[in-house]
């Protein structure tokens, strides 16, 4: 099996995955237990990764219970923990630490992002939306000195917010339209194999493009599971576009991410026209969906810009001016 989709199967385990899971050990964790767990587990990463920090910037729960005359009575919970590493040295690890994620954590999803402390403490001093949040609203898991609470960062300034996310989302968007304009030529060209790999630069650039207005974070994941997984932290269920739905949509996705490099360096990726198909019309369905939702968080962003401003304006005016006598 492709690594990319081994490695994506593995990081979107969905709570099927975990009743699975609970079933076969006849485990329910209490809310108390999994806490203990998934704390038990920062320890592990600590050890293994020594990273100065760690901080949480989401934690999902999900809940299902079945009770009825005509089926089982189950439930479950599924976690979701969205986490920001930062090392001593800028060599990214990312990879190597997602992926011990994916197959040591047992109770529930982590995605997390790694970088090193001098790429953190440049971008806080431009003013990046993602790390000056993180650092400020997120819960801070571990720190290496305990005398030091957190970075000591200022406040996000969001008076420029707006129209960042609006230029890097345009750039995504005009990527996204050129390939799958791309897509339906050799959807045309009965090249359907390329089609596929074209479709799959779409779905790449939404996500990155999403990522980039919802987070003011620049990601450089090529990975279609882990950009997806990402996404359902502002925006919860976007996965399912392609994923959860049924059997038949998992494997087309598959064959789209396989598609990144299967395209390219296999002679026997085959695609039939069908597959090909289908998927055209579920990415131009999502590209439709990603421009729904970043306009209306620029639109909001450009709002918090201009309340900032308002309030400035509104601070000066409220200066007790001295009273001349």
């Amino acid at each position: 099996m492709d690594e990319n989709i081994r490695h994506g199967r593995a990081l979107l385990k969905s709570s099927n995955y975990l009743t699975h899971h609970l079933m076969n050990n006849q485990v329910l964790l209490s809310p108390q237990q999994q806490k203990e767990y998934f704390l038990g587990f920062i320890d592990e990463l600590v050890d293994k990764f020594k990273p100065l920090y760690i901080y949480s910037f989401g934690e999902f729960t999900s809940s299902n219970s079945k009770k009825g005359c005509f089926i089982e009575n189950c439930a479950n919970e599924s976690f979701h923990y969205y986490l920001l590493m930062v090392t001593e040295n800028v060599n990214r690890v990312e990879h190597h630490v997602q992926d011990y994620c994916n197959s040591h954590f047992r109770h529930g999803v982590i995605t997390i992002i790694v970088h090193g402390k001098d790429t953190v403490i440049e971008s806080i001093r431009a003013n990046n939306r993602f790390f000056i949040t993180v650092a400020n609203s997120g819960e801070l898991l571990y720190n290496h000195d305990s005398f030091i609470h957190s970075f000591q960062v200022p406040c996000f300034i969001p008076t420029k917010a707006a129209d960042k996310a609006a230029m890097h989302y345009n750039r995504s968007k005009d990527l996204a339209k050129g390939f799958l304009d791309s897509a339906m030529e050799c959807l045309r060209s009965c090249k359907y194999h390329l089609c596929v790999f074209m479709l799959h630069q779409v779905v790449e650039q939404c996500c990155i493009g999403m990522i980039r207005v919802y987070l003011g974070y620049r990601s450089d994941i090529h990975n279609l599971y882990r950009l997806l997984s990402l996404c359902n932290s502002f925006s919860t269920g976007l996965s399912s576009v392609f994923l959860e739905r049924n059997e038949r949509s998992k494997r087309l996705f598959d064959i789209m991410v396989k598609s990144y490099t299967a395209a390219r360096y296999q002679d026997h990726f085959l695609v039939i026209q069908s597959d090909a198909e289908e998927l055209y019309d579920q990415v131009s369905c999502f590209l439709k969906l990603t421009e729904d939702l970043c306009t209306e968080k620029i639109e909001l962003l450009a709002a918090d810009a201009a309340a900032y401003k308002q309030l400035k304006v509104e601070k000066l005016m409220n200066i007790d001016l001295p009273v001349v006598v």
